[in-house]
């Protein structure tokens, strides 16, 4: 049997009332030379009779002994993927007609890159558009971001088999192991966001992450410390909690100096630890020190904190924000 360019993934536990949608928009992509491999976890509804309905020989439906969980679910691709790439779409979720195509074409184009995603729009149990998206960041600061949150939508990433396979595959953190999988990926590789939409993203009761929130937190901590510790930061308790209080952006006005002293300690870690370039890091540390101040939690942009000098450059003055900054520093005086 010819080796397909791309293995499609779905994991899929009691997903009855959604697979059906998300099959068809695999099956009618604009690109064909793929292999859809469906594992079902044990489920006990009708979903292994939804998937059985169909007759495309491209589909591949294996079957787990029992629920053992979204992470030994996904690493079978270890030992089943035949595909040059590997894309991954939630058994709820919908890819776009051009998906595939569109991401195919790009890691072709760029070999360097591991790994790529996109954008999504949000839609709910009832297949209706909430008007709400999940917006990627698109430029050269992808994995600088993974700092301070995950830069991927999962149904949305394609990636390299080879890579995945070199890496070992998800690691033991559940509700979070997709985030671990993407830091270590872009660990000395290029990975990227296409600025385009790929899928719409299904909110509803049953996802994951909302139903096992305290996990998902508990992980995301463990995650930052591995982090921080590979570029040289301390994991103090407190340090910690700040750094976290940017990761989940549930801010305190009270603790600006502790989110510059954080800031500034990442910076100057870089300069020896030399994960990320410096000029880009240093550059995208101080946006986010003014994304901080201007938040609404903090509305902060005042002259001493804008001309911070552990984070201010003088090629990254900005006169609107100066403007804002010097408003805001008169209207506190008075």
């Amino acid at each position: 049997m010819k080796q397909p360019e791309i293995t499609v993934f779905m994991a899929a536990y009691n997903q009855e009332k959604y697979i059906e949608k998300s099959i068809n928009s695999i099956l009618e992509q604009s690109f064909s030379d793929f292999e859809l491999v469906i594992v079902n976890d044990g489920s006990t509804d009708d979903t292994v009779a939804i998937v059985e309905s169909f007759s495309d020989d491209r589909i591949r439906l294996m079957h787990n002994a029992g629920n053992r969980g979204l992470i030994f679910t996904r690493n079978r691709l270890l030992d089943i993927a035949r595909g040059k790439y590997i894309a991954i779409l939630d058994a709820d979720d919908i890819a776009y007609h051009d998906r595939l195509k569109h991401q195919y074409q790009f890691l072709r184009k760029n070999p360097d890159v591991v790994l790529c995603g996109g954008h999504a729009n949000i839609i709910d149990e009832h297949n209706r558009a909430t008007g709400a998206q999940l917006r990627v960041p698109v430029d050269n600061t992808v994995n600088m971001f993974m700092l301070f949150g995950n830069p991927f939508v999962n149904s949305t990433t394609m990636f390299r088999t080879e890579s995945f396979k070199a890496i070992g595959g998800y690691q033991e953190y559940e509700i979070s192991e997709d985030y671990d999988l993407f830091i270590r990926m872009s660990n000395g590789q290029k990975v990227a966001n296409l600025d385009e939409t790929l899928i719409d993203y299904r909110v509803h009761s049953n996802n994951t992450s909302a139903l096992h929130l305290a996990i998902r937190l508990e992980n995301e901590q463990r995650i930052i410390s591995s982090l921080r510790s590979m570029m040289g930061v301390s994991v103090d308790e407190f340090s910690l909690k700040i750094h976290f209080e940017l990761f989940s952006w549930h801010l305190n006005k009270d603790h600006l100096t502790n989110y510059a002293n954080l800031l500034s300690e990442l910076k100057l870690a870089n300069r020896i630890s030399k994960t990320y370039d410096s000029n880009r890091f240093e550059r995208f540390l101080f946006d986010k020190w003014c994304a901080i101040l201007l938040s609404d939690q903090v509305n902060g942009l005042y002259l001493k904190w804008y001309f911070n000098p552990a984070l201010f450059s003088l090629s990254y003055f900005n006169l609107k924000k100066m403007r804002k900054a010097l408003k805001n520093s008169i209207k506190n005086v008075f």
